[in-house]
């Protein structure tokens, strides 16, 4: 079974630690930061920063955290399949208590992967998943059908929006977004009145994409891409001066970070937001997230991606808190589902999993990218 994922692929092994876990150490299963995907390296950084600081403190029980992973160097469908065979080899050869995130379109072949392997999936970065009471996967953030359905319905008939148009990635995640937003359509009395596919993954210019929307005349624009392709979308925007149009961005894309250019061009980006400012927030969690950051990572750049690798790594850590002092993967799990209502400082709404439901995560907030920084417009809402 491994050689069919693996096809004799050739792997470059990276290890966040020691370079040969002692027995005592408790290994994770992450991905091994990528040039083709920022936000995902980001999102893992998150993860790293809980290790290192759980580790300075002792680790759980004397144990240390160790991550292993394996690069990705493919995208599409083949960076998918790549992906799967990368977890197949920490599951099933190197034996990881747990694999963490391996989010994107691969969660669809992975989570079906942990569940007959009987190994913890825990809080993969996407919101394609849309089962929660399978025993082997943790999900993290809201849905995005519940979240397609509401902010739709938001943006016809909140803000009056009737004529919305699409630029989407054309694999699973922007499929998704293109066709709930046709589904969608007759029930909240809006027209689509364009759509323009994203190939590339690191487009170097979209004005061409961009500019056969705008004849189009939407009000507008749902962005179903990914950070490197929406970046290049508002400089496409900036290049031809539109400005009476709206951006939209799907919620893992909503990161001031990837969206802001010179001049403006995206100021008024409408989305849901997932987690608040990273920068500015006053929640505590937040704030511990910033003081870590500062401490290990001084030089990288605070964002969503990052506060969303340090909440769901602190949960995480929570689990195994609870597992006792020899984890497994079942009493990992069993563990998991005792948590009721914890508190993540503010990052997440309070966090309960039982048996039957392991979403971590059912509510995000409306919010608008005002002088660069995205404002709430809501409290929490679940889709």
């Amino acid at each position: 079974m491994a050689a069919r994922w693996g096809g004799g692929a050739l792997f470059a092994l990276m290890t966040w630690g020691p370079a040969f876990a002692a027995p005592a150490d408790i290994v994770i299963g992450v991905e091994a930061p990528s040039s083709l995907s920022p936000s995902g390296a980001a999102e893992n950084l998150g993860m790293r920063l809980v290790m290192k600081a759980v580790n300075d403190e002792g680790g759980i029980g004397g144990r240390m955290l160790v991550a292993k992973s394996y690069a990705r160097t493919q995208s599409g469908a083949a960076g998918d399949a790549e992906e799967l065979a990368n977890v197949a080899r920490l599951a099933d050869q190197d034996h990881v208590l747990l694999l963490w995130n391996h989010g994107g379109t691969a969660a669809l072949q992975i989570a079906p992967f942990a569940m007959a392997h009987q190994v913890p999936y825990m809080f993969p970065h996407t919101g394609l998943i849309d089962r929660d009471d399978g025993r082997y996967v943790f999900t993290s953030f809201p849905h995005y059908g519940g979240e397609t359905q509401m902010m739709y319905r938001y943006l016809a008939r909140d803000r009056s929006m009737k004529r919305i148009a699409i630029l989407y990635d054309p694999n699973a995640y922007g499929q998704f977004f293109r066709e709930r937003l046709k589904a969608l359509a007759a029930a909240d009395g809006y027209t689509v009145v364009g759509e323009e596919a994203v190939n590339q993954t690191l487009p170097a210019d979209l004005t061409a994409e961009v500019g056969r929307l705008r004849e189009a005349k939407p009000d507008a624009v749902v962005m179903a891409l990914y950070p490197p392709q929406a970046k290049r979308v508002m400089e496409a925007k900036a290049r031809l001066n539109w400005k009476d149009v709206r951006m939209v961005s799907t919620g893992p894309l909503t990161d001031e970070e990837y969206l802001n250019v010179p001049g403006g061009y995206a100021e008024g980006t409408l989305g849901l937001c997932y987690y608040p400012d990273p920068n500015n927030s006053d929640a505590p969690g937040v704030a511990a997230y910033r003081r870590l950051m500062a401490k290990y990572f001084p030089g990288e750049t605070l964002n969503r991606y990052s506060l969303y690798g340090y909440a769901f790594g602190q949960m995480v850590v929570e689990g195994l808190r609870r597992a006792g002092p020899e984890p497994t993967r079942e009493t990992f799990i069993d563990a998991m589902e005792t948590i009721r209502n914890w508190d993540s400082g503010g990052i997440l709404p309070p966090v309960s999993f039982s048996k039957t439901d392991h979403h971590a995560q059912q509510a995000g907030f409306v919010c608008e990218l005002r002088q660069g920084k995205f404002a709430a417009l809501s409290g929490w809402i679940t889709p």
